[in-house]
C-alpha cells in the first residue's frame, strides 16, 4: 500500500474541516461557537499526522528543514482549500452577508457618533471589504497556525533525532 503524501493528508484534513464547518453552520446557523474549536484541533491533528508519519520513515533527513517542509506541504493545501471554501461560502451566501451588514449597522448606531448618511456610507464601504477581508483573514489565520504548529513540532522532532 502506497503511503499517503503530505498533500493528500492536507486534502483529507481540509475536507474534514469543511465537513465539520458545514455541519456546524447547518445546525447552529453561525460559526461563533465552541464547536469550531474542533476545526482547529482537526487542522493541528492533520499537521501532526503528517510530521509523525515522516518521523517514522527510515532513511529520511531528520533536520528542521525536512520536517517543516513536510508540514508546509500539508498546511499549504489546507490553507488553499479553506480560503477557497471561505470565499465561495461568503460569495454565494448573500443572506449571511446581509446579516453581517445588519449587525455592523446596529453597532454603528449604538456608538451614536454617526448620522444616518454616515452610517450608510460606512456600510457601503464595509460591504466592499467584506469578502476580501474575510478571505485575507482566512489566509493569515491558516498560514499562521500551520506555520506555528509545523515549526514547533519540527523543532521537537528534529531534537529527538539528536538524542537517539
Amino acid at each position: 500500500m502506497k503511503a499517503t503524501s503530505p498533500k493528500q493528508k492536507g486534502l483529507i484534513t481540509a475536507a474534514l474541516i469543511i465537513l465539520l464547518s458545514g455541519i456546524t453552520y447547518y445546525f447552529r446557523r453561525n460559526f461563533d461557537n465552541e464547536i469550531m474549536l474542533v476545526a482547529y484541533f482537526v487542522y493541528a491533528a492533520g499537521i501532526v499526522w503528517t510530521l509523525l508519519a515522516y518521523h517514522r520513515q527510515k532513511d529520511q533527513p531528520r533536520n528542521f528543514k525536512a520536517y517543516f517542509q513536510q508540514g508546509f506541504s500539508c498546511f499549504i493545501v489546507v490553507t488553499l482549500m479553506m480560503v477557497c471554501a471561505t470565499w465561495l461560502f461568503l460569495k454565494f451566501n448573500t443572506a449571511l452577508q446581509d446579516e453581517m451588514v445588519a449587525y455592523q449597522r446596529t453597532q454603528l448606531q449604538h456608538l451614536g457618533n454617526y448620522s444616518a448618511p454616515d452610517i450608510e456610507e460606512k456600510l457601503k464601504q464595509y460591504r466592499k471589504i467584506l469578502l476580501p477581508g474575510y478571505t485575507i483573514g482566512a489566509i493569515l489565520s491558516y498560514l499562521g497556525i500551520g506555520a506555528l504548529i509545523s515549526s514547533l513540532l519540527s523543532v521537537f522532532l528534529s531534537s529527538i533525532k539528536k538524542a537517539e
